[in-house]
């Protein structure tokens, strides 16, 4: 049992001795009984001190062996015994004591009555006391095994959940690494310098990835850094055909942001908006903050939504972003499409501002 736990039990044992002292001293002083009060503090407080002698039994027969329905034939003779052997003994312990303080104090002989009477009227009290404190450690434990198991299950739950974005994550890298090796191949013949480019710039956005790649979330500014690895790789590929351009303030910098999820977004803007292979790609994306929200938006000059509908061809890179996005913040984040006015689509994503900082305090 711990030094706390101890002290107190020890500070509660002796408010109620000096309680029931205050009591039968009032008592007396209401009847005009004017016998020494040195009398009943020492009674009372040897009663209280005597119980803590006793007390272990009590805990040890409350904690080791509750009682349940299925064990009650059992068990409710045993805690029977143990309350006599509790009562018994701290009777015993109260006149042995009392007896032995009157003895070093000159007072004379302790007179504790008829001791037929005395274990009786002593053992109604203690009956209640252990009934009671039996009842409390019941409690406690069965709050402790309630907040153990709500532990477990919310420690279960969180590991699933990390299990999940982790299979989300291994997901989204295959994909994105298949896709940029087809776009090297397919330049290494007709265009080996652009094909070697991209080579390079693939071989520091991995580097770039692998550092992070046991992290969920990493700092806005990383996944700039990702992201602009990734658009190196299609400016080498589409050179003047892409435009893309970026707006995030400097003190957005460490705010906590899903791992990768800008790059499947991107390239999915990129994919839509040279469809049309007579056009140029323009691309935007820009990040604020909007109280204890960020905002990231995703523009281009694609096809947009036609008829309200997610444009085709989106797959893995998409759906794997939502799944992550509801995993990581619930009902926190939301991702939405709309037409611009100008042309293109616009893409928005919300999600709860915090930082590296606020998520350890």
């Amino acid at each position: 049992m711990r030094i706390k736990s101890i002290v107190g039990i020890f500070a509660a044992v002796t408010f109620v001795g000096l309680l029931n002292f205050s009591i039968v001293e009032t008592s007396w002083l209401s009847e005009q009984n004017h016998g020494a009060a040195k009398y009943p503090f020492v009674a009372e407080m040897t009663g209280a001190y005597t119980f803590l002698i006793v007390l272990p039994l009590l805990f040890l027969a409350a904690t080791r062996f509750p009682i349940r329905r299925d064990n009650m034939a059992t068990r409710i003779p045993l805690h029977a015994a143990a309350f006599v052997v509790f009562a018994v003994g701290h009777t015993l312990l109260m006149w042995g004591s009392r007896e032995l303080i009157y003895h070093i104090l000159g007072w004379g002989h302790y007179d504790y009555g008829n001791m037929r009477y005395r274990f009786f009227m002593e053992g109604q009290k203690q009956f209640i006391v252990y009934v009671a404190i039996y009842s409390v450690l019941r409690f406690i434990a069965y709050a402790r095994a309630n907040r153990e198991r709500d532990m477990a299950a919310s420690r279960l739950e969180r590991e699933l959940t990390e299990a999940r974005l982790a299979a989300l994550k291994m997901q989204l890298q295959p994909h994105f690494l298949f896709n940029a090796l087809n776009t090297i191949a397919s330049h290494i013949e007709d265009d080996p310098k652009a094909a070697a480019a991209m080579v390079q710039h693939l071989s520091s956005f991995l580097r770039s990835t692998l550092r992070s790649s046991a992290a969920q979330e990493v700092p806005l500014r990383d996944e700039m850094d990702f992201l602009a690895s990734y658009v190196a790789i299609m400016k080498a590929r589409f050179e003047d055909r892409l435009n893309v351009t970026v707006s995030v303030p400097a003190e957005l910098g460490d705010t906590l942001v899903p791992h990768l999820f800008l790059q499947p977004m991107v390239e999915n803007a990129i994919t839509h908006s040279l469809r049309d292979h007579t056009k140029r790609a323009a691309i935007r994306v820009a990040a604020s903050r909007d109280g204890d929200r960020l905002r990231v938006t995703i523009e281009d000059n694609g096809p947009g939504l036609v008829d309200g509908a997610i444009p085709s061809g989106s797959g893995i890179g998409l759906s794997n972003t939502k799944a992550r996005l509801q995993h990581l913040y619930g009902a926190r984040q939301q991702l939405l499409f709309e037409n611009r006015s100008e042309g293109g689509l616009l893409l928005t994503i919300e999600m709860p501002w915090h930082t590296a900082e606020e998520a350890v305090a």
